[in-house]
């Protein structure tokens, strides 16, 4: 089994501890689930990343898997893994925006995407569905 550290910089954000229940956040970052930001995110269980993703509408996504429809790879793998008594932790590290100059031209880019797949390269992680 691969197993990768969690990244430098990324913070705890909650974890999935029960089959078809919300995942504990308040723990972790209070009541501020809706917070809005950019944000890249792990899926890890069993100091596995299992998933890299990314948002521009912060901790609610990834803390929204159980009752995620579309994201069904994911929402299926975290379930099972709570059906063998894992825990799939949820963690995350704010991508701000940066102004970048171009062909004299500056602009705000938003760079979460590109750190996103820059992370999937590097670790493969298994949920995630692109190879």
């Amino acid at each position: 089994m691969r197993v990768y550290m969690v990244p430098n910089n990324f913070v705890k954000i909650g974890e999935y501890t029960k089959l078809n229940k919300a995942p504990e956040y308040i723990p972790f970052i209070g009541r501020s689930k809706s917070r809005i930001l950019p944000i890249v995110y792990l899926l890890v269980c069993k100091g596995e990343v299992m998933y890299v993703g990314e948002t521009r509408r912060g901790y609610s996504r990834p803390l929204s898997y159980h009752k995620n429809t579309v994201m069904k790879t994911q929402r299926d793998a975290i379930e099972y893994e709570l059906s063998k008594g894992n825990v799939v932790e949820v963690y995350c590290i704010h991508v701000p925006n940066q102004i970048v100059t171009f062909n004299s031209e500056s602009f705000e880019n938003y760079i979460a995407q590109d750190y996103e797949k820059a992370l999937i390269k590097k670790l493969n992680p298994p949920w995630n569905g692109r190879r």
